[in-house]
């Protein structure tokens, strides 16, 4: 296979002049962050990308100089898309706020966002490699995915190196990434990804994986928008006693609450994506697995202490951007994001 085979995009700032540059990057990365030059001027800027779309996940290279990037709330709500981004700074620094978390990486460190939440971050002049892939192939237990917003991987321990390394071969090698190899290597991808972000989180929060919860954990994630699931459809799956699942799920709150919060989560990820005329909230009820418009109504409610009619309506800046974004001819991104698909 060639890089003709896979769907790609390169920019190479030799070929374009400064402005040109900046506004196919500014483009190029707008479903991801709204980019800026750091000194405030296009006077030194610079931007190189080759950018590979493998199925499964997405896989780039870049060098540019120091910018500003911002994921504010409205972007996340208008590109609806419920991914990670795995960072690996080869050169330069990162100082960012993921949604509250501060942190700052440095070159060798692999620096992990969550795209379903908001950002910001500063680099310096900077070359990195950076990965997207789909939530559902992170092998860990979701409350444990849903903590790597901001997650830092110590490049100079041994899975730091690891990760580091595979990411630099994966982008050295992307172009012959096509059909079944491509579909191995986000295998690969997501084991390694999985092992190294919950190393990098282990030491603060104690986070321990069972593997019988964790298995149901991510039966129930691909199962949240079908209204059939339920403690009794999860008992016929794994085929286990009432008292083992209901003990297994007791330190988390129960697994009906644990359904409902998936799917409560779910749903603010969707709030863009249902309009904002009659029946958007039973849409939105109805797209994520609940039941009726009522019953979703007021779990919502309780949830995040504001009616989902509310939430629809303040998300109404994130429809208008998005409308923005798709007609854009130079963002390729967007559909990329969109198609990204989960191994089976």
């Amino acid at each position: 296979m060639t890089t003709a085979d896979i769907e790609h995009q390169i920019l190479l700032s030799s070929e374009l002049d400064r402005k040109a540059n900046y506004e196919h990057w500014r483009t190029g990365v707008a479903s991801l962050f709204e980019a800026a030059p750091a000194s405030g001027n296009l006077d030194d800027f610079s931007a190189d990308l080759a950018s590979y779309n493998l199925g499964h996940f997405l896989i780039g290279a870049s060098s540019a100089t120091a910018q500003h990037f911002h994921r504010s709330s409205e972007l996340v709500a208008a590109t609806g898309v419920d991914h990670l981004l795995i960072q690996l700074y080869v050169k330069g620094e990162c100082a960012y706020d993921a949604d509250g978390g501060i942190g700052k990486g440095v070159a060798g460190d692999i620096i992990c966002f969550d795209l379903s939440r908001p950002m910001r971050s500063q680099t310096t002049d900077m070359d990195i490699i950076s990965l997207i892939l789909p939530r559902a192939m992170i092998r860990l237990m979701p409350r444990t995915i849903d903590a790597l917003h901001g997650a830092r991987l110590d490049g100079s321990t041994p899975l730091g190196i690891l990760l580091g390394e595979h990411m630099q071969s994966m982008a050295k090698i992307a172009p012959r990434l096509a059909g079944p190899d491509g579909s191995l290597a986000a295998e690969v991808a997501s084991v390694l990804v999985s092992s190294a972000l919950s190393a990098a989180i282990a030491a603060e929060n104690g986070t321990l994986m069972d593997n019988s919860l964790q298995a149901i954990q991510v039966f129930i994630e691909r199962n949240l928008t079908n209204p059939a699931l339920s403690t009794e459809m999860v008992l016929r799956q794994f085929a286990m006693s009432r008292s083992v699942l209901y003990r297994l799920f007791e330190p988390i709150g129960g697994i009906a609450n644990y359904i409902r919060e998936r799917r409560l989560l779910l749903a603010r990820l969707k709030l863009a994506s249902v309009g904002t005329g009659r029946g958007s909230v039973a849409r939105l009820a109805y797209a994520t697995g609940f039941s009726s418009e009522d019953a979703f109504s007021r779990a919502f409610q309780q949830y995040f202490g504001i009616r989902p009619s509310e939430a629809i309506r303040n998300a109404e800046a994130g429809i208008q951007l998005k409308r923005e974004i798709e007609l854009s001819q130079e963002n390729w991104m967007q559909p990329w994001l969109d198609r990204l698909r989960a191994t089976s």
